[in-house]
C-alpha cells in the first residue's frame, strides 16, 4: 500500500495542516505532481516534524486540489493541497533517507 510522508516544520513559512470542517483536514501546499496526488487517494498520509521522529498527525487521503503558489522570488509554482480524514496512529516512523528537498517521501 502506498504511503506519503510530509516533513512539516513548525513555523508560518511552512505548510501546516488545518481542519476545514469536522473530520476533514487539509495539508497545506506541497510540491507533488497531480498524478502522484491522485494515486494517494484512499492511502495513508503522515506528517513529521523531523525525519527521525514519529509522525505527529496521520490520516487517509480523500482528495486534493492544485493551487498556484507564489515563491519568495515572485515566481508562480503549482502546489498540491491534500484533503484527508485524520486517523489515530501511534509511533509511525520512517527511515530518514529518501526524502526530497521539498520534504516529501513516497513509499510505493
Amino acid at each position: 500500500m502506498p504511503k506519503l510522508y510530509l516533513l512539516n516544520q513548525d513555523g508560518p513559512e511552512f505548510p501546516q495542516p488545518r481542519e476545514t470542517s469536522p473530520g476533514v483536514m487539509e495539508s497545506g501546499w506541497w510540491r507533488v505532481s497531480e498524478a502522484r496526488a491522485d494515486s494517494m487517494i484512499g492511502h495513508p498520509i503522515h506528517f513529521h516534524r523531523r525525519k527521525v521522529e514519529a509522525a505527529y498527525l496521520s490520516g487517509i487521503v480523500t482528495g486534493f486540489r492544485r493551487e498556484d503558489y507564489t515563491t519568495s522570488k515572485g515566481n508562480i509554482s503549482p502546489r498540491i493541497v491534500f484533503l484527508f480524514s485524520p486517523e489515530p496512529e501511534d509511533n509511525i516512523l520512517t527511515d530518514p533517507s529518501g526524502w526530497t528537498p521539498a520534504g516529501v517521501k513516497f513509499i510505493p
